[in-house]
């Protein structure tokens, strides 16, 4: 779907119609679409620097299905930075690609999962996530640090989140994301960067 940017009358597509946040490539606008209009909510601070050699644009391939990166949300702890990019398959499903300290997880929500209270959570222990269990890594604040591209709900610079990541048997991977009332979890598994077959990567200097 197609709109022109209210503050630039650039035009802006929105590539999957599970995305109803998106910024302006052109002016920076924070943009959020209402169904058959959109909205400005002011210009999106600079991200950080990122080193990361995806990018919005860049393709891959996973369980023999393509998908394209669309969006971008970087988050920020005490302990550094990540990316979560949003990315949407050539089926249509979408889903998040997590970037950290060079390990890479792709998931997706599944919200009949019932996910475990936020009080209950105790670093090392385990905990079962639909059929599997899962043992938890860690518990974190965090904030977003800016957007790119599209995505599926709105991620403002200094919007904050909390959030669990629990690992399980044969490179299972889950998140649970404790920011509203009811947690939603998400649930994939850890993959090797060569294995998805990456396009359209980003050019970096010394690589």
């Amino acid at each position: 779907m197609i709109f022109n940017c209210p503050a630039c009358a650039a035009q802006v597509k929105f590539q999957s119609s599970a995305s109803v946040f998106g910024i302006c490539s052109y002016c920076q606008s924070t943009l959020v679409r209402h169904d058959k209009n959109i909205e400005s909510l002011g210009k999106m601070a600079q991200l950080p620097p990122d080193m990361s050699p995806v990018q919005i644009g860049s393709g891959g391939k996973w369980m023999k299905v393509n998908f394209m990166i669309i969006g971008q949300k970087k988050m920020s702890w005490e302990h550094g930075l990540w990316n979560e990019w949003f990315i949407m398959f050539d089926d249509a499903r979408t889903g998040w690609l997590a970037e950290a300290q060079g390990h890479w997880a792709i998931c997706f929500g599944d919200t009949s999962i019932i996910a475990p209270a936020a009080k209950d959570l105790l670093v090392g222990q385990s905990y079962k996530l639909g059929k599997k269990t899962y043992l938890l890594d860690d518990f974190k604040d965090a904030s977003c640090s800016g957007s790119l591209g599209e995505l599926p709900a709105q991620a403002l610079k200094g919007d904050k989140f909390t959030s669990a990541d629990f690992t399980g048997d044969n490179l299972s991977f889950a998140s649970v994301d404790y920011s509203s009332s009811i947690p939603i979890a998400y649930l994939g598994s850890y993959v090797e960067f060569e294995d998805f077959k990456f396009s359209n990567l980003r050019q970096i200097d010394g690589w």
